[in-house]
């Protein structure tokens, strides 16, 4: 047998077995996550959920968020580090969320993947200013759903605080705060057209 071999089938054992373990070990948790939702801190229980470290946490976050947030498909990975803020998230089929991100009010379609440290915001009017006699951290603000499309890239370091179409990518560092149409790579703080897809 070959290195490459031995490393594989160790990998392959090493997934199944934290899967194994990665059952019983949700089902607390799932517990705790409806127990938080009922008293406004699903973001925190999240949070512990995150630091579950190896693909036992991958597993552990998977069933966690399958029985929490509103839609998880098939074949979701969330990476160490990365939590959902609300249970209204929805989120599709073969989807990565990479390291450390947080999300927060989204709709994710089908073949995302999620680079590193990426803040998905609850839409651009989640704190208002608009009252001159209240403070600010008085204003009411207001949560919007953000929709990310089909077939999307997003790379590290993003903040994506509008909607995304089918097949684009956003380039690392980006700040997104308008509406990104589908086929296209946008890029840049705040994002800019950079050229369309085929």
């Amino acid at each position: 047998m070959t290195a490459f071999k031995l490393r594989r089938y160790l990998r392959m054992c090493t997934f199944a077995l934290e899967l194994v373990v990665a059952v019983p070990l949700s089902l607390p948790f799932i517990a705790l996550g409806w127990l938080a939702i009922l008293v406004d801190r699903f973001a925190e229980t999240s949070l512990v959920i995150s630091h579950i470290p190896f693909y036992l946490g991958e597993h552990v976050r998977y069933f966690y968020y399958r029985a929490t947030l509103r839609k998880v498909g098939r074949r979701v990975t969330f990476k160490y580090g990365s939590f959902c803020q609300y249970r209204d998230a929805s989120i599709g089929n073969r989807v990565v969320i990479g390291y450390y991100n947080a999300l927060g009010m989204v709709s994710i379609g089908d073949d995302v993947s999620i680079g590193g440290f990426v803040n998905m915001t609850s839409g651009r009017h989640q704190h208002a200013i608009d009252d001159p006699t209240l403070r600010i951290n008085q204003q009411p603000g207001r949560a919007e759903v953000i929709h990310i499309g089909s077939d999307v890239w997003i790379g590290s370091n993003c903040v994506i605080s509008a909607n995304i179409g089918n097949r684009c990518v956003i380039g690392s560092g980006s700040t997104v705060v308008k509406d990104v149409p589908d086929h296209t790579i946008y890029g840049g703080n705040p994002a800019r057209l950079i050229r369309a897809l085929d």
